[in-house]
């Protein structure tokens, strides 16, 4: 089905976008190839040339799907990762690769089941977008975060500032420092509806 990346950005109901990502999930890897999804070699690249990180540090891949983006994560030998998705139909796809210690299902719009200060990298690309998970996530996000450590994510350059992620990132400017942004790059260069998006690199201060 060509249209599910429009599908999905354009639901609004939680209830009816679990439903998508339900029917999604066995088809999902072959559409982002298909799309030419950017996110797992724009976050290598991030991990191989901007940030140095041992391998063995704790990493929480938030909203992690099948775990498409996780496999780059494993490219890199990185071994303890931790998922959370709250479709268990696309967690059921990534427990088959075996690149997670643990999966959690649960919405990131919800307070997390996780206590803080545990993991040296969060990433969440493809997630913090309109209809998916708000701005106010970022600080639930960061609390889980280890000072020092980093959050990695992607938002799009129509919603940034639009739907408060600019807002929310510079409220948190006393715990967080903004050490880079990407240049903005198409996420899913393959698909028409697919949006211009940056990757942030932000890391947390204590």
């Amino acid at each position: 089905m060509s249209d599910w990346l429009k599908t999905v950005y354009n639901e609004t109901s939680s209830f009816k976008l679990n439903k998508h990502y339900k029917n999604w999930a066995d088809e999902y890897d072959s559409s982002m190839k298909e799309w030419g999804y950017a996110y797992p070699s724009k976050l290598k690249k991030i991990l191989k040339s901007k940030i140095k990180l041992n391998k063995n540090i704790k990493i929480l891949d938030a909203g992690c799907g099948t775990g498409y983006v996780a496999e780059a994560l494993k490219e890199l030998n990185f071994k303890n990762i931790v998922g959370i998705d709250f479709s268990q139909e696309m967690l059921t796809v990534a427990k088959k690769k075996k690149i997670y210690s643990r999966l959690i299902c649960q919405s990131l719009n919800e307070k997390l089941k996780i206590r803080s200060n545990q993991f040296e990298l969060v990433i969440c690309t493809g997630v913090l977008t309109s209809g998916h998970v708000g701005p106010k996530a970022i600080k639930e996000l960061i609390r889980i975060v280890k000072p020092k450590g980093f959050f990695i994510c992607s938002i799009a350059e129509a919603i940034f500032k639009k739907n408060g992620f600019q807002e929310q990132i510079e409220s948190l400017s006393h715990i967080l420092k903004l050490k880079f942004a990407t240049k903005r790059f198409i996420a899913l260069p393959n698909n028409k509806n697919s949006a211009k998006s940056k990757l942030y690199v932000l890391q947390k201060l204590s």
